[in-house]
């Protein structure tokens, strides 16, 4: 394939904007249920057993991540086939309808089972919609200079802990204001309708910026394939592999340290609420912080040395974080998270790019998509059940770092044997070596 000329710098700002805006939106509304679990365990089931409706919300969490394979599946094929920008405008709509109308829901005391069972429906649609989500990273790389591609998308990750900081900050005002009972009340309902405007804000971004180039001349050649999905599952398994060893780690940090962290402080560790909730948004502000710090090292020293890295990171500090958070007061809960943070930041910052470099530009959409979401419905999406039932079968504190630890060695290990070098200027540097010999 001929090279692509690089589009105008103005269309490349609206098309950034356009995708991380978009993505915000999305995460916003998925981080909206995490955060909102122990006042939607009390709500959508009976109140008799805590421990009980805690494990049903985080299950209805869970359960929502096994359809985004089938998402994946679904958009990614339509994105390598029929273009970017038409899909991942109707995922953000999708998405922002299912997350509003989950503040429009009645509880248990009004409609019995029926309540969690429509909040099963429309958590299941979140995660229908949130498998085409790659499709965002996808048309903006291939807008984007090759050799600032950790750098950008280190700033783009930082939409999904935005959205984690919106989250988190919306709700501990709402708690401070309207108070532990108002919340139960009707304030939970407030963060999911902003899903309504926040939607139409992104569905407007992603409705205005032109299909990727890449898209287009693949398109003009012929080399669309008719069944991407297929294709990239018969030529593509070593490097899907290698993406889903990538995601896994990211998604069990992920949801650790964005859901089920601050409920287990407070649950668990005696952290009062707000302080739980206000520590993890600075955390989040931190995040913000350094992802573009990794993603720029990733353009100069390579994405497989940082991700190594990580594994071994996260590896060594989860039991320290649990105890140190654990500790109580905000300074205590807030260096526990950031030990964390420091370790782990790198999935994040990378796992974009590598997801987008390890697939050609007709399968990978559905690449990119397939992996994360397979990785994310195994890891992720039951990090938060995982942890809570692990804990309450044990009784051990040590049980959830202990569950986070195996993973990034399973981690470790996968990349270390499948996961090429993907940064270009790493591989520009190794060509001369290659030739030598």
């Amino acid at each position: 394939m001929t090279q692509v000329q690089a589009p105008a710098n103005a269309e490349q700002r609206k098309v950034f904007w356009a995708a991380t805006i978009g993505a915000s939106v999305e995460w916003f509304d998925y981080a909206a249920y995490g955060v909102l679990a122990p006042v939607i365990a009390t709500r959508f089931f009976p109140a008799d057993d805590k421990a009980a409706a805690l494990l049903a919300t985080f299950g209805i969490f869970a359960l929502s991540f096994l359809v985004r394979p089938l998402g994946s599946m679904y958009f990614g094929s339509r994105g390598d086939r029929n273009g970017r920008q038409k899909v991942t405008s109707f995922v953000v709509l999708s998405m922002s309808v299912a997350t509003g109308l989950i503040g429009l829901l009645p509880t248990y005391e009004v409609l019995g089972l029926g309540a969690p069972l429509l909040l099963l429906v429309l958590r299941l649609v979140q995660g229908f919609s949130a498998g085409g989500e790659m499709g965002a990273p996808a048309m903006l790389f291939e807008y984007i200079r090759e050799r600032q591609r950790g750098l950008i998308f280190g700033v783009f990750n930082l939409s999904s802990y935005v959205s984690s900081l919106g989250a988190l900050a919306i709700t501990a005002a709402l708690t401070g204001v309207l108070g532990t009972a108002g919340m139960a009340e009707w304030g939970w309902r407030i963060p999911f309708l902003l899903a309504f405007p926040l939607g139409i804000t992104g569905l407007y971004l992603r409705s205005k910026v032109h299909e990727s180039p890449v898209y287009q001349q693949i398109s003009e050649q012929g080399e669309v394939k008719e069944a991407p999905v297929r294709s990239m599952l018969g030529t593509q398994r070593r490097n899907l592999t290698a993406y889903i060893g990538v995601i896994m780690i990211n998604a069990v940090a992920f949801y650790v340290l964005n859901t089920y962290l601050p409920t287990y402080l407070s649950e668990n560790a005696g952290v009062e609420r707000t302080t739980a909730l206000w520590a993890s948004s600075l955390i989040s502000i931190t995040m913000i912080l350094i992802q573009p710090l990794y993603g720029m090292l990733s353009d100069r020293i390579g994405r497989k040395p940082l991700l190594l890295f990580a594994t071994v990171g996260v590896f060594v500090v989860s039991v320290p974080t649990f105890f140190v958070a654990g500790a109580g007061g905000f300074a205590m809960v807030y260096l526990g998270q950031l030990m964390f943070v420091l370790a782990a930041a790198p999935t994040s910052a990378l796992s974009a790019p590598v997801g987008m470099e390890l697939f050609p530009p007709s399968m990978r959409y559905s690449g990119a998509a397939i992996g994360y979401n397979v990785s994310y419905a195994i890891f992720g999406g039951t990090a938060p059940y995982v942890s809570t039932w692990l804990l309450d079968t044990t009784g051990s504190n040590l049980a959830p770092p202990m569950y986070i630890m195996a993973v990034a060695a399973v981690a470790f290990v996968v990349l270390w044997r499948t996961l090429p070098e993907t940064a270009p200027a790493v591989m520009a540097r190794s060509i001369p070596e290659k030739e030598a010999v």
